[in-house]
């Protein structure tokens, strides 16, 4: 298990006699690319003895030669890389400063359980507001849609629904298209928007990471549907039923954002318990 009840303040180091330690706050890491880049450019700075990225507490020890660097310019190197940093807090109490990133931990775990139930709701909705437009000849006569998956969940669930909710499928095609237009833009701005000032982030520093992987995804398929809303007729003027998918968009960050709550109660779980062994 990796040392992680280092206190925050800088402290004397054993590589050399004049080196020092310290363990820097890290925000932002969302994987082991993450942790692996913000380690590799720590270990390349000057004066850096040696660098050690934990992905699970946030945080970043690192040996240094105090006549060469100090933790400032850590911190920055940190910032350079487009992640966050923070130089170490003040408080000496070990069981102090754990229990000040359990608290940061615990509210991050409730802003992604919400994000992540809303983007659950709205992924249901629109997944049954595009049943419509996949159902046959709902595009201006393109017929079923090409995709054998698609059309098995289609003939499968098609009838039922309709006979459920017959009103679903008296709502005219455009009104649909754009009333999904709305509910994804507002689930990507709101509930997936680190996803891709992260990915824009890791863009600018030449690097990717999975954040850049979701927003590939999520964005090639919004534009996808953007122009078959907009512009529908560039589609069937080719022979291509403009079928959208914006529940695909809404359901992938759904997904993430349960499996980055799941991992954050875990960090939490891990926190509390390291908090009552260092309280010994």
């Amino acid at each position: 298990m990796p040392e992680v009840l280092v206190p925050a303040e800088v402290s004397q180091g054993a590589a050399g006699g004049n080196a020092q330690t310290v363990t820097l706050p890290v925000t932002g890491m969302t994987c082991a690319a993450c942790q692996s880049r913000v380690q590799r450019q720590l270990s390349r700075a000057p004066g850096v003895v040696d660098a050690s990225v934990n992905l699970l507490m946030g945080s970043a020890t690192v040996t240094y030669d105090p006549t060469v660097s100090n933790p400032a310019a850590l911190v920055q190197r940190v910032l350079d890389t487009g992640y966050g940093a923070e130089l170490p807090s003040a408080v000496d109490d070990v069981v102090e400063q754990l229990a000040a990133r359990d608290a940061t931990t615990s509210h991050e775990y409730e802003a992604l359980r919400v994000r992540a139930i809303v983007s659950g709701v709205v992924g249901a909705v629109a997944m049954l507001a595009s049943m419509p437009l996949m159902a046959s000849n709902a595009h201006v006569g393109m017929g079923v849609v090409a995709d054998p998956f698609m059309r098995w969940v289609m003939q499968a669930l098609s009838p039922w629904l309709h006979s459920a909710m017959p009103w679903l499928y008296a709502i005219p095609t455009a009104v649909l298209t754009w009333s999904l237009l709305v509910m994804t833009l507002g689930v990507m701005f709101w509930a997936g928007r680190q996803f891709y000032v992260s990915a824009w982030q890791a863009l600018r520093h030449r690097s990717a990471d999975m954040n850049t992987l979701v927003a590939v995804g999520t964005g090639a398929a919004f534009l996808y549907s953007l122009l078959a809303t907009v512009v529908p007729e560039l589609f069937t003027r080719h022979g291509v039923a403009p079928d959208v998918y914006y529940e695909a968009v809404v359901f992938i960050i759904a997904l993430i954002l349960t499996g980055r709550m799941f991992e954050s109660r875990a960090t939490r779980s891990t926190a509390a318990a390291l908090r009552a062994l260092a309280a010994l």
